[in-house]
């Protein structure tokens, strides 16, 4: 008797055709609110994604995914203040409230702040692009997009790694300034060093005069670096663009490598050298 004596009077307070009238109405607004929202988040995408077409310079693909996101922010603080306004909540109350709220939700998401702050000194500085090929820790690949929150690097296998902005302290930058294309390589001990060296020099030096638009300096062939167990090592080291080091290794890896084999020089490879004596000798004593 009780609970149904309860729901009667629920249903005659709220159950009645001024508040269905009136929530119906909400509900309207909050529809058309939303259905506003989206379709001009869905115009900013197109004209963005538009820009970043037409865009050349990685700086400015860049600062359109930031604008864009900047802008995604905005239309979902404008949302939240003109639903809550459909409730009869005073918007500029919560205008007011949002400096003191802000630090208050700062205390307690202070690893968010971090990366809105890195991600501001990151296009401050110009230190990262979209296109930039940069190594964090473990993970090694291709910007594809910097935000102000985060990053995302899409590394050789295909794999998107999402990385905050607060995690970016320490980076390397391949497409910054200039690289070196580095081919280190072995003669076998038995080979000539200087003949091996010189055949080298020759190699490098044609892929130069055929390659003088991808390098910035002509290949080095340093000296020998080290005695391996096999060999001794040499190296050859090319300073080149931004993002043609690993082309340009693979060119000189296989000319090096048709070059040795014409000319017969000798790569060397690990060998063993075992030593094999019976039981006989093995327990016979030294003569005097």
């Amino acid at each position: 008797m009780f609970w149904r004596e309860l729901l009667a009077e629920l249903r005659n307070k709220l159950v009645t055709p001024e508040k269905l009238a009136v929530g119906f109405s909400r509900f309207i607004d909050i529809v058309l609110i939303v259905a506003v929202a989206i379709l001009l988040h869905l115009f900013v995408r197109a004209i963005t994604r538009r820009m970043l077409k037409a865009a050349r310079a990685r700086r400015a693909a860049t600062y359109i995914n930031v604008v864009r996101s900047i802008i995604g922010y905005v239309i979902f603080f404008f949302v939240l203040v003109l639903i809550l306004r459909v409730f009869g909540v005073n918007y500029t109350a919560i205008l007011a409230g949002a400096g003191v709220m802000g630090l208050a939700v700062g205390f307690g998401a202070q690893t968010l702040i971090r990366d809105f702050i890195s991600g501001f000194f990151l296009l401050l500085e110009d230190l990262i692009r979209v296109g930039d090929y940069i190594t964090v820790g473990d993970i090694e690949g291709a910007v594809e997009v910097v935000g102000m929150r985060v990053s995302k690097v899409r590394a050789f296998d295909g794999t998107l790694h999402v990385v905050p902005n607060g995690e970016l302290t320490r980076f390397g930058n391949r497409s910054r300034g200039h690289m070196r294309a580095i081919v280190a390589f072995d003669l076998a001990y038995e080979q000539d060093a200087n003949k091996g060296m010189a055949l080298a020099r020759e190699v490098t030096e044609q892929w130069y005069k055929e390659n003088a638009d991808d390098a910035i300096e002509p290949p080095v062939v340093a000296g020998l670096l080290k005695f391996g167990e096999a060999g001794v090592q040499v190296r050859v080291a090319v300073k080149v663009k931004p993002g043609r080091q690993w082309d340009v290794e693979q060119q000189l890896r296989l000319r090096l490598k048709q070059a040795f084999d014409s000319s017969g020089a000798e790569i060397p490879f690990p060998r063993r050298v075992v030593y094999v004596r019976s039981e006989s000798e093995a327990g016979s004593s030294p003569k005097a």
